[in-house]
């Protein structure tokens, strides 16, 4: 490779690298009065958000009430269906709108569901389920307690 094709492709690599970084992880955020960060979205992207944030809500309450009847087998199934992700559905606003920590525990939660789908479909106990579930739970209480998303405009 010759002396300016390579310039231009370190160039390219290096644009590439802080698109990525402004665009994809680094989010945007300001610390609100209560000490949290303040996530900014348009109406449509908080409104798919806070969806998300049901689901994952109403999969929670499915999964103990199915731990607590020993269906364990109907709990693994609502949490494959809470570790599913299509990323083609999120709109691209929206992940650049959230920093990158919140991506993190939102892509870790889906996979934590994920890993206790797998771990009740492998024969874990009710308890063992319950203790799953309490350690998903941590990744909820902890987005909350850091993050609030307000509509933009306001």
């Amino acid at each position: 490779m010759n002396r300016p094709c390579g310039i231009i492709v370190l160039l390219l690599v290096a644009v590439i690298a802080v698109m990525t970084w402004f665009f994809v992880i680094r989010g945007s955020g300001a610390k609100g009065e209560d000490g949290r960060t303040v996530i900014m979205l348009s109406p449509s992207d908080r409104a798919f958000f806070l969806a998300e944030m049901r689901s994952w809500l109403e999969a929670v309450q499915a999964i103990s009430a199915a731990l607590a009847d020993n269906d364990v087998q109907a709990a693994a199934r609502e949490a494959a269906r809470a570790g599913r992700v299509d990323m083609s559905l999120i709109p691209g606003s929206l992940l650049r709108a959230l920093p990158g920590e919140m991506k993190q525990l939102g892509l870790g939660t889906h996979a934590a569901f994920r890993d206790m789908a797998h771990t009740l479909q492998s024969g874990a106990s009710p308890q063992q389920g319950m203790q799953m579930l309490s350690s998903i739970l941590l990744n909820c209480t902890g987005c909350h307690a850091g993050y609030r998303v307000d509509p933009a405009g306001r």
